[in-house]
């Protein structure tokens, strides 16, 4: 197609399976390094043998390690430091032995070779060549945001081919492409300002004009809201900085109110302690001792008749209120008396 017009229209057709059968052929395949990929290495023949080993060497020329084993009448045995997925043999099968291996990790790459009793030549050989996809800023992007796009592979032995295409619905439109070496295994889109809505984007790997593998990639927008840190600080800051004030004036206006209290329960104490001379004179109205002058007077005719009656009462009131002189002012029934009492104000408190 061409401008949105279809230009040449071929008829092919295609086999697709969904296994690799090499035999004792080296077959190379290629896996995102994602959550959700995984991989299955199967060893399988018509004759029959006694041991099966799983084995992995990460990079060419090193270390072989040997991942998982079984032997005739035994168990599977887990050596090494990829663990088996759940498709994985169990049980001892002289005809099968699967390795599987998910998810698959980007370091994961590498030769697997299966192995038959204790024979050197290896049965089949695997090589897995990984892929990683990544987005910067990897949370979320903001309109008018440059976004950058890579895609890289984990090891390049022969033609390999990354391409990143834009899908629009089913259909991907090329964007870039570039053929990779041992000295530049990412493949890079700078998106200068992303301005569209949400976009899929996928890095396609070929080998030789073969489309071997599909490592898809969404970019999502993120709201201002969870993007303005500064304004959110900047927010938390005033806050602190109010309560901080908020709690200091509290505090000062507390300091006050017990400063206050304290010097007035020192006035009075002081107060209470002080010299009962220095003391204002109360003064009360007593009506008793009208009563009494009046008791006095009417005593007074009856001195003659009974003189130890009368010594016996004035000696008992001078006792109780120790009055040292009586006023002789004549009393009437309407008239009120005022005294002057000093009162020992220590005894009286409450």
């Amino acid at each position: 197609m061409e401008d949105g017009r279809v230009k040449t229209v071929r008829n092919y057709t295609l086999t697709v399976s969904s296994n690799s059968f090499t035999g004792n052929n080296n077959n190379t395949i290629y896996r995102q390094s994602s959550n959700n990929s995984d991989v299955s290495l199967v060893c399988k023949s018509k004759k029959t043998y006694e041991r099966w080993k799983w084995t992995w060497e990460p990079r060419p020329d090193s270390q072989i390690i040997d991942l998982i084993a079984v032997e005739k009448g035994g168990e599977v045995q887990v050596k090494g430091p990829i663990k088996p997925g759940r498709l994985s043999s169990t049980i001892f099968n002289s005809q099968l032995f699967i390795f599987h291996i998910s998810p698959v990790n980007f370091n994961y790459s590498g030769t697997y070779r299966c192995i038959t009793n204790d024979q050197k030549i290896p049965y089949t050989t695997t090589m897995l060549r990984t892929i990683r996809v990544s987005v910067e800023p990897p949370d979320g992007v903001l309109r008018n945001q440059s976004v950058i796009l890579t895609c890289e592979v984990s090891e390049v032995t022969d033609s390999v081919t990354l391409v990143w295409l834009r899908m629009e619905g089913n259909r991907g439109v090329l964007e870039k492409q570039q053929i990779m070496t041992e000295n530049k295994l990412q493949l890079t889109v700078n998106l200068s300002r992303y301005e569209t809505e949400p976009l899929h984007w996928q890095c396609a790997v070929f080998t030789e004009n073969k489309f071997r593998a599909l490592a898809p990639i969404t970019i999502s927008l993120s709201s201002s809201t969870t993007n303005a840190p500064s304004t959110s600080t900047e927010t938390s800051t005033v806050t602190n900085q109010v309560k901080a004030t908020v709690s200091s004036v509290l505090a000062l206006f507390t300091g006050i109110l017990l400063g206050a209290l304290l010097y007035y329960c020192y006035r009075k104490r002081m107060s209470v302690h002080s010299d009962p001379q220095e003391s204002e004179p109360v003064y009360i109205n007593i009506s008793q001792m009208r009563n009494d002058r009046v008791e006095h007077r009417n005593t007074l005719g009856n001195r003659e008749k009974s003189p130890e009656m009368y010594h016996h009462i004035r000696r008992n009131r001078y006792e109780k209120t120790n009055v040292y002189k009586r006023d002789e002012t004549p009393v009437t029934p309407e008239s009120v008396t005022y005294a002057t009492i000093y009162f020992n104000k220590s005894r009286f408190q409450t």
